[in-house]
């Protein structure tokens, strides 16, 4: 059973957890809570760079530079693609 003490120290720890995830959003790292996207309705797909950036291109593209295009959420926790406007599930790792 945990301490009240142990409780608090948790609570600090997912706080700044939290921070971190939001600052590397912010930055355009890609965290992994979620696949990759692919819109197969007109081939705009998400990659992830070496140093962590998130990235996207066509997916028939001879070289992979980034289109700078992301993908929105939706209210209901899908997708929408930014080049196309095709709805996309969001596939959350729980």
């Amino acid at each position: 059973m945990n301490t009240p003490a142990q409780d608090v120290a948790l609570h600090v720890l997912c706080e700044q957890l939290q921070k971190i995830h939001q600052q590397a959003e912010i930055a355009g790292l890609f965290i992994g809570d979620r696949e990759l996207l692919d819109c197969t309705h007109c081939g705009l797909q998400e990659d992830v760079l070496i140093d962590g950036r998130l990235v996207t291109h066509q997916a028939d593209a001879a070289d992979a530079t980034d289109s700078g295009l992301r993908f929105a959420v939706a209210d209901d926790g899908n997708f929408v693609c930014p080049q196309c406007g095709a709805v996309i599930a969001g596939d959350f790792f729980a």
